[in-house]
Protein backbone atom coordinates (compact mmCIF):
# COMPACT_ATOMS: atom_id res chain seq x y z
CA UNK A 1 0.00 0.00 0.00
CA UNK A 2 1.25 3.31 -1.19
CA UNK A 3 0.96 6.16 1.81
CA UNK A 4 0.66 9.69 0.99
CA UNK A 5 0.20 12.58 2.78
CA UNK A 6 -2.96 14.82 1.53
CA UNK A 7 -0.58 17.75 0.73
CA UNK A 8 1.44 15.99 -1.67
CA UNK A 9 -0.67 13.64 -2.99
CA UNK A 10 -1.93 16.10 -5.96
CA UNK A 11 1.72 16.48 -7.08
CA UNK A 12 2.53 12.74 -6.62
CA UNK A 13 -1.03 11.55 -8.27
CA UNK A 14 0.06 13.53 -11.62
CA UNK A 15 3.43 12.31 -11.71
CA UNK A 16 1.89 8.97 -11.36
CA UNK A 17 -0.85 9.15 -14.31
CA UNK A 18 1.94 11.06 -16.56
CA UNK A 19 3.55 7.96 -16.17
CA UNK A 20 0.81 5.81 -16.87
CA UNK A 21 -0.53 8.01 -19.69
CA UNK A 22 2.90 9.13 -21.31
CA UNK A 23 1.60 7.96 -24.77
CA UNK A 24 -1.16 9.89 -24.61
CA UNK A 25 0.17 12.82 -22.96
CA UNK A 26 3.29 12.94 -25.74
CA UNK A 27 0.75 12.57 -28.90
CA UNK A 28 -1.43 15.23 -27.16
CA UNK A 29 1.75 17.40 -26.67
CA UNK A 30 3.14 16.87 -30.41
CA UNK A 31 -0.24 18.71 -31.97
CA UNK A 32 -0.66 21.56 -28.98
CA UNK A 33 2.94 22.27 -30.15
CA UNK A 34 1.94 21.80 -34.28
CA UNK A 35 -0.59 24.26 -33.04
CA UNK A 36 1.88 26.60 -31.53
CA UNK A 37 4.04 26.57 -35.06
CA UNK A 38 0.85 27.24 -36.66
CA UNK A 39 -0.40 30.23 -34.75
CA UNK A 40 3.50 31.55 -35.25
CA UNK A 41 3.19 31.32 -38.22
CA UNK A 42 0.28 33.49 -38.73
CA UNK A 43 2.18 36.28 -36.75
CA UNK A 44 4.79 36.01 -39.43
CA UNK A 45 2.34 36.09 -42.09
CA UNK A 46 1.06 39.29 -40.85
CA UNK A 47 4.51 40.72 -40.59
CA UNK A 48 4.05 40.02 -44.49
CA UNK A 49 0.94 41.81 -44.77
CA UNK A 50 2.42 45.27 -43.28
CA UNK A 51 6.11 44.66 -45.64
CA UNK A 52 3.59 44.27 -48.75
CA UNK A 53 1.66 47.59 -47.87
CA UNK A 54 4.56 49.66 -47.50
CA UNK A 55 4.93 52.64 -50.36
CA UNK A 56 2.31 50.76 -52.15
CA UNK A 57 -1.05 51.52 -50.46
CA UNK A 58 -2.02 55.19 -48.98
CA UNK A 59 -2.03 56.58 -45.39
CA UNK A 60 -6.02 55.43 -45.14
CA UNK A 61 -5.90 51.57 -45.99
CA UNK A 62 -2.11 51.32 -44.13
CA UNK A 63 -3.93 52.48 -41.11
CA UNK A 64 -6.68 49.60 -42.07
CA UNK A 65 -4.09 46.95 -42.64
CA UNK A 66 -2.10 48.19 -39.59
CA UNK A 67 -5.36 47.91 -37.39
CA UNK A 68 -5.77 44.25 -39.16
CA UNK A 69 -2.69 43.23 -38.22
CA UNK A 70 -2.60 44.63 -34.67
CA UNK A 71 -6.16 42.92 -33.98
CA UNK A 72 -4.99 39.21 -35.33
CA UNK A 73 -1.80 39.59 -33.49
CA UNK A 74 -3.67 40.34 -30.05
CA UNK A 75 -6.30 37.92 -30.57
CA UNK A 76 -3.31 34.98 -30.59
CA UNK A 77 -1.48 36.74 -28.07
CA UNK A 78 -4.55 35.78 -26.03
CA UNK A 79 -4.04 32.17 -26.92
CA UNK A 80 -2.50 30.09 -23.98
CA UNK A 81 -0.80 26.98 -25.52
CA UNK A 82 -0.50 24.69 -22.54
CA UNK A 83 3.14 24.03 -22.20
CA UNK A 84 4.50 21.75 -19.65
CA UNK A 85 1.10 21.58 -17.71
CA UNK A 86 -0.90 19.69 -20.34
CA UNK A 87 -4.48 18.17 -19.11
CA UNK A 88 -8.11 17.90 -20.88
CA UNK A 89 -9.23 21.56 -19.17
CA UNK A 90 -6.29 23.46 -21.08
CA UNK A 91 -6.88 21.09 -24.19
CA UNK A 92 -10.10 22.25 -24.36
CA UNK A 93 -9.66 26.03 -23.62
CA UNK A 94 -6.62 25.76 -26.65
CA UNK A 95 -9.44 24.56 -28.91
CA UNK A 96 -12.14 27.25 -28.03
CA UNK A 97 -9.33 29.45 -28.36
CA UNK A 98 -8.73 28.80 -31.78
CA UNK A 99 -12.28 28.48 -32.95
CA UNK A 100 -12.66 32.03 -31.49
CA UNK A 101 -9.70 32.69 -33.31
CA UNK A 102 -11.02 31.77 -36.91
CA UNK A 103 -14.28 33.55 -35.73
CA UNK A 104 -12.49 36.69 -35.15
CA UNK A 105 -10.27 36.73 -37.86
CA UNK A 106 -13.02 36.27 -40.66
CA UNK A 107 -14.62 39.48 -38.91
CA UNK A 108 -11.62 41.25 -38.96
CA UNK A 109 -10.81 40.07 -42.61
CA UNK A 110 -14.35 40.97 -43.81
CA UNK A 111 -14.13 45.13 -42.05
CA UNK A 112 -10.74 45.70 -43.55
CA UNK A 113 -9.08 43.81 -46.01
CA UNK A 114 -11.38 45.60 -48.60
CA UNK A 115 -9.51 48.52 -48.37
CA UNK A 116 -6.01 46.92 -49.40
CA UNK A 117 -6.46 43.44 -50.85
CA UNK A 118 -5.30 44.07 -54.32
CA UNK A 119 -1.70 45.17 -52.97
CA UNK A 120 -2.02 41.80 -50.34
CA UNK A 121 -3.36 39.16 -52.78
CA UNK A 122 -0.18 37.11 -52.17
CA UNK A 123 0.08 37.06 -48.40
CA UNK A 124 -3.58 36.19 -48.17
CA UNK A 125 -3.87 33.45 -49.97
CA UNK A 126 -0.72 32.67 -47.36
CA UNK A 127 -2.46 33.67 -44.40
CA UNK A 128 -5.66 31.24 -45.97
CA UNK A 129 -3.18 28.36 -46.53
CA UNK A 130 -1.90 28.52 -42.69
CA UNK A 131 -5.42 29.09 -41.33
CA UNK A 132 -6.32 25.52 -42.99
CA UNK A 133 -3.27 23.93 -41.49
CA UNK A 134 -4.39 25.39 -38.43
CA UNK A 135 -7.80 23.97 -38.62
CA UNK A 136 -6.97 20.55 -39.77
CA UNK A 137 -4.39 20.55 -36.30
CA UNK A 138 -7.65 21.80 -34.26
CA UNK A 139 -9.52 19.14 -35.29
CA UNK A 140 -7.02 16.20 -35.14
CA UNK A 141 -6.64 17.50 -31.94
CA UNK A 142 -11.06 17.60 -31.06
CA UNK A 143 -10.81 13.69 -32.52
CA UNK A 144 -7.98 12.63 -30.35
CA UNK A 145 -9.26 13.99 -27.22
CA UNK A 146 -12.90 12.54 -28.00
CA UNK A 147 -10.68 9.00 -28.71
CA UNK A 148 -7.85 8.73 -26.92
CA UNK A 149 -7.88 10.67 -23.74
CA UNK A 150 -10.87 9.48 -22.29
CA UNK A 151 -9.33 7.25 -19.98
CA UNK A 152 -6.76 10.22 -19.16
CA UNK A 153 -9.53 13.02 -18.73
CA UNK A 154 -11.18 11.27 -15.65
CA UNK A 155 -8.15 10.16 -14.20
CA UNK A 156 -7.44 13.36 -14.38
CA UNK A 157 -10.72 14.62 -13.16
CA UNK A 158 -10.54 12.86 -9.99
CA UNK A 159 -8.35 16.10 -8.70
CA UNK A 160 -11.19 17.73 -9.03
CA UNK A 161 -12.73 16.06 -5.68
CA UNK A 162 -9.19 17.10 -3.86
CA UNK A 163 -10.56 20.86 -2.91
CA UNK A 164 -13.86 19.17 -1.36
CA UNK A 165 -11.75 17.38 1.06
CA UNK A 166 -9.73 20.07 1.84
CA UNK A 167 -12.40 22.29 2.86
CA UNK A 168 -13.81 19.76 4.58
CA UNK A 169 -10.49 19.43 6.32
CA UNK A 170 -10.30 23.21 6.51
CA UNK A 171 -13.99 22.60 8.04
CA UNK A 172 -13.20 20.47 10.63
CA UNK A 173 -10.07 22.27 12.44
CA UNK A 174 -12.16 25.76 12.40
CA UNK A 175 -15.00 23.82 14.25
CA UNK A 176 -12.83 22.17 16.18
CA UNK A 177 -11.03 25.78 17.33
CA UNK A 178 -14.44 26.90 17.50
CA UNK A 179 -15.89 23.87 19.87
CA UNK A 180 -12.95 24.47 22.06
CA UNK A 181 -13.34 27.89 22.21
CA UNK A 182 -16.92 26.95 23.13
CA UNK A 183 -16.04 24.41 26.03
CA UNK A 184 -13.75 26.49 27.68
CA UNK A 185 -16.51 29.31 28.08
CA UNK A 186 -19.11 26.37 28.82
CA UNK A 187 -17.04 25.68 31.72
CA UNK A 188 -16.55 29.31 32.88
CA UNK A 189 -20.44 29.81 32.47
CA UNK A 190 -20.80 26.84 34.78
CA UNK A 191 -18.15 28.00 37.43
CA UNK A 192 -19.55 31.39 37.47
CA UNK A 193 -22.85 29.74 38.20
CA UNK A 194 -21.63 28.17 41.38
CA UNK A 195 -20.02 31.45 42.77
CA UNK A 196 -23.40 32.86 41.99
CA UNK A 197 -25.49 30.23 44.21
CA UNK A 198 -22.78 29.74 46.12
CA UNK A 199 -23.19 33.41 47.02
CA UNK A 200 -26.84 33.50 46.96
CA UNK A 201 -26.85 30.51 49.79
CA UNK A 202 -24.26 33.03 51.73
CA UNK A 203 -26.39 35.90 51.65
CA UNK A 204 -29.70 33.86 52.15
CA UNK A 205 -28.09 32.58 55.66
CA UNK A 206 -28.38 35.81 56.88
CA UNK A 207 -31.00 35.85 60.26
CA UNK A 208 -32.76 38.46 58.06
CA UNK A 209 -33.78 36.02 56.04
CA UNK A 210 -34.31 33.42 57.46
CA UNK A 211 -36.95 35.25 59.04
CA UNK A 212 -38.14 36.40 56.55
CA UNK A 213 -38.97 33.03 55.61
CA UNK A 214 -40.35 31.87 58.12
CA UNK A 215 -43.07 34.39 58.67
CA UNK A 216 -44.09 33.56 54.94
CA UNK A 217 -43.91 30.01 55.90
CA UNK A 218 -46.58 30.63 58.47
CA UNK A 219 -48.59 33.25 56.24
CA UNK A 220 -48.81 30.59 53.93
CA UNK A 221 -49.47 27.66 56.30
CA UNK A 222 -52.58 30.30 57.32
CA UNK A 223 -53.81 30.97 53.90
CA UNK A 224 -54.20 27.12 53.55
CA UNK A 225 -56.11 27.14 56.49
CA UNK A 226 -58.41 30.24 55.89
CA UNK A 227 -59.04 28.46 52.34
CA UNK A 228 -60.10 25.44 54.10
CA UNK A 229 -62.58 27.31 56.21
CA UNK A 230 -64.41 29.01 53.65
CA UNK A 231 -63.51 25.72 50.90
CA UNK A 232 -67.25 26.09 49.86
CA UNK A 233 -66.58 27.74 46.70
CA UNK A 234 -69.77 25.61 44.81
CA UNK A 235 -72.27 26.11 47.14
CA UNK A 236 -71.29 29.97 46.65
CA UNK A 237 -71.18 29.85 42.60
CA UNK A 238 -74.31 27.94 42.66
CA UNK A 239 -75.78 30.31 45.01
CA UNK A 240 -74.57 33.60 42.38
CA UNK A 241 -76.12 31.57 39.52
CA UNK A 242 -79.54 31.13 41.29
CA UNK A 243 -79.28 34.93 42.20
CA UNK A 244 -78.80 36.24 38.62
CA UNK A 245 -81.28 33.94 37.38
CA UNK A 246 -83.71 35.33 40.09
CA UNK A 247 -85.03 31.55 40.78
CA UNK A 248 -83.56 32.46 44.57
CA UNK A 249 -84.34 35.73 46.41
CA UNK A 250 -82.33 37.20 48.61
CA UNK A 251 -82.61 40.87 48.98
CA UNK A 252 -80.07 41.22 51.92
CA UNK A 253 -77.05 39.53 49.59
CA UNK A 254 -74.89 41.82 47.75
CA UNK A 255 -74.24 40.20 44.46
CA UNK A 256 -71.17 42.43 43.29
CA UNK A 257 -70.06 41.18 47.40
CA UNK A 258 -70.47 37.84 46.58
CA UNK A 259 -68.69 38.20 42.81
CA UNK A 260 -65.52 39.96 45.20
CA UNK A 261 -65.57 37.19 47.27
CA UNK A 262 -65.12 34.31 45.16
CA UNK A 263 -62.70 36.12 43.18
CA UNK A 264 -60.54 36.93 46.32
CA UNK A 265 -62.01 35.44 48.94
CA UNK A 266 -59.28 36.57 51.96
CA UNK A 267 -58.79 39.88 50.32
CA UNK A 268 -62.42 40.60 50.36
CA UNK A 269 -62.48 39.31 54.35
CA UNK A 270 -59.56 41.26 55.24
CA UNK A 271 -61.17 44.65 53.78
CA UNK A 272 -64.25 43.88 55.91
CA UNK A 273 -64.65 45.10 60.17
CA UNK A 274 -63.50 42.68 62.77
CA UNK A 275 -66.90 40.94 63.49
CA UNK A 276 -67.24 40.72 59.25
CA UNK A 277 -71.02 41.73 58.96
CA UNK A 278 -71.21 41.24 55.09
CA UNK A 279 -69.89 37.75 55.20
CA UNK A 280 -71.93 36.73 58.53
CA UNK A 281 -74.98 37.76 56.36
CA UNK A 282 -74.04 35.90 53.02
CA UNK A 283 -73.77 33.07 55.48
CA UNK A 284 -76.50 33.08 56.58
CA UNK A 285 -78.54 33.22 53.69
CA UNK A 286 -76.41 30.44 52.18
CA UNK A 287 -77.22 28.18 54.98
CA UNK A 288 -80.71 29.20 54.65
CA UNK A 289 -81.09 28.57 50.85
CA UNK A 290 -79.14 25.32 51.59
CA UNK A 291 -81.00 23.86 54.40
CA UNK A 292 -84.36 24.69 52.19
CA UNK A 293 -82.54 22.66 49.87
CA UNK A 294 -83.38 25.28 47.18
CA UNK A 295 -79.68 24.61 45.57
CA UNK A 296 -80.07 21.79 44.37
CA UNK A 297 -76.69 20.15 45.04
CA UNK A 298 -75.91 16.65 46.18
CA UNK A 299 -76.94 15.78 49.82
CA UNK A 300 -73.25 15.33 50.63
CA UNK A 301 -71.59 18.63 49.47
CA UNK A 302 -75.05 20.37 51.04
CA UNK A 303 -74.21 18.63 54.47
CA UNK A 304 -70.65 19.41 54.24
CA UNK A 305 -71.21 23.39 53.39
CA UNK A 306 -73.93 23.55 56.05
CA UNK A 307 -71.26 22.15 58.59
CA UNK A 308 -68.41 24.22 57.46
CA UNK A 309 -70.66 27.63 57.55
CA UNK A 310 -71.97 26.26 61.71
CA UNK A 311 -68.35 25.67 62.68
CA UNK A 312 -67.76 28.75 61.16
CA UNK A 313 -69.98 30.57 63.74
CA UNK A 314 -69.41 28.63 66.70
CA UNK A 315 -65.99 28.18 66.56
CA UNK A 316 -65.44 31.58 65.56
CA UNK A 317 -62.06 31.02 64.43
CA UNK A 318 -62.05 32.69 61.05
CA UNK A 319 -62.04 36.29 62.74
CA UNK A 320 -58.91 34.78 64.46
CA UNK A 321 -57.27 33.97 61.21
CA UNK A 322 -58.02 36.97 59.69
CA UNK A 323 -56.61 39.38 62.48
CA UNK A 324 -53.41 36.77 62.31
CA UNK A 325 -53.02 36.79 58.92
CA UNK A 326 -52.87 40.71 59.25
CA UNK A 327 -50.06 40.37 62.07
CA UNK A 328 -47.85 38.08 60.15
CA UNK A 329 -48.32 40.63 56.69
CA UNK A 330 -47.12 43.69 58.91
CA UNK A 331 -44.48 41.57 60.28
CA UNK A 332 -43.13 40.46 57.00
CA UNK A 333 -43.27 44.02 55.72
CA UNK A 334 -41.26 45.24 59.01
CA UNK A 335 -38.64 42.40 58.10
CA UNK A 336 -38.36 43.66 54.40
CA UNK A 337 -37.89 47.16 55.58
CA UNK A 338 -35.33 45.87 57.35
CA UNK A 339 -33.69 44.14 55.13
CA UNK A 340 -34.29 46.96 52.53
CA UNK A 341 -32.60 49.28 55.29
CA UNK A 342 -29.62 47.13 55.75
CA UNK A 343 -29.07 46.88 51.81
CA UNK A 344 -29.70 42.99 51.76
CA UNK A 345 -32.76 43.50 49.12
CA UNK A 346 -30.38 45.28 46.61
CA UNK A 347 -27.82 43.01 46.89
CA UNK A 348 -29.97 39.89 46.32
CA UNK A 349 -32.10 41.55 43.43
CA UNK A 350 -28.53 41.91 42.27
CA UNK A 351 -27.27 38.54 42.73
CA UNK A 352 -30.58 37.35 41.27
CA UNK A 353 -30.38 39.43 38.20
CA UNK A 354 -26.45 37.90 37.57
CA UNK A 355 -27.55 34.57 38.23
CA UNK A 356 -30.62 35.09 36.04
CA UNK A 357 -28.20 36.81 33.20
CA UNK A 358 -25.55 34.35 33.47
CA UNK A 359 -28.27 31.23 33.04
CA UNK A 360 -29.49 32.75 29.49
CA UNK A 361 -25.85 32.94 28.48
CA UNK A 362 -25.07 29.56 29.33
CA UNK A 363 -28.00 28.17 27.71
CA UNK A 364 -26.82 29.96 24.72
CA UNK A 365 -23.27 28.96 24.80
CA UNK A 366 -25.05 25.64 25.37
CA UNK A 367 -26.61 25.49 22.47
CA UNK A 368 -23.81 27.03 20.14
CA UNK A 369 -21.54 24.43 21.91
CA UNK A 370 -24.33 21.61 20.64
CA UNK A 371 -24.31 22.51 17.28
CA UNK A 372 -21.08 23.04 16.53
CA UNK A 373 -20.34 20.01 18.03
CA UNK A 374 -22.63 18.78 15.44
CA UNK A 375 -21.00 20.36 12.59
CA UNK A 376 -17.59 18.77 13.46
CA UNK A 377 -18.88 15.54 13.55
CA UNK A 378 -21.06 15.73 10.44
CA UNK A 379 -17.80 16.99 8.89
CA UNK A 380 -15.95 14.15 9.90
CA UNK A 381 -18.19 11.57 8.99
CA UNK A 382 -18.51 13.55 5.25
CA UNK A 383 -14.81 13.57 5.30
CA UNK A 384 -14.26 10.19 5.75
CA UNK A 385 -16.85 8.72 3.12
CA UNK A 386 -15.15 11.15 0.95
CA UNK A 387 -11.64 10.10 1.45
CA UNK A 388 -12.71 6.19 1.62
CA UNK A 389 -14.47 6.76 -2.08
CA UNK A 390 -11.95 9.03 -3.36
CA UNK A 391 -9.01 6.13 -2.64
CA UNK A 392 -11.11 3.88 -4.44
CA UNK A 393 -11.81 5.33 -7.79
CA UNK A 394 -7.53 6.40 -7.12
CA UNK A 395 -7.00 3.11 -6.86
CA UNK A 396 -9.20 1.92 -10.34
CA UNK A 397 -6.74 4.62 -11.89
CA UNK A 398 -2.96 3.70 -10.56
CA UNK A 399 -4.04 -0.29 -10.02
CA UNK A 400 -2.66 0.00 -6.21
CA UNK A 401 -3.89 0.13 -2.90
CA UNK A 402 -3.97 4.01 -1.49
CA UNK A 403 -3.74 5.79 1.65
CA UNK A 404 -4.22 9.22 2.21
CA UNK A 405 -2.91 11.12 5.31
CA UNK A 406 -4.91 13.49 6.67
CA UNK A 407 -3.44 15.53 9.50
CA UNK A 408 -5.29 18.01 11.49
CA UNK A 409 -3.25 20.80 12.86
CA UNK A 410 -5.31 20.51 16.43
Amino acid sequence: MIEKDLEEFEEFYNEKINAIFSKVKRASKKIILEIRDNLIEIKVCLDHFIEAGKDKIDQKSQKSLNFFSDRIRKEIDEIEVPDNEINYDNIMDLLNSIKKLFTNINEIARKSLPKFQKEVQPQIKELNYITRKLGKKQAILDEFLRKKYTDLKNAEYLLKKLPKIFTLKDNIEHSKTDLEQFETELEERKETEEELNAKLVELEKNNLFKELETEKDKLFQLQMRINDEIGFKKALKKFKFELEKNTIHAPSVNINYLKDFLKNPIGVLISERKDLPKFTSLMVQLRHVLEENRLNLKSDTKQKTVEQINAIFEEKLLQENIEKFLQFREKITQIEEKIEAAGLAKKLEELKNQISSNAVKLEHVENDHNRKNKDYLRYLNTLKSEREEFQSLVEEVLNESIKINIVFAF
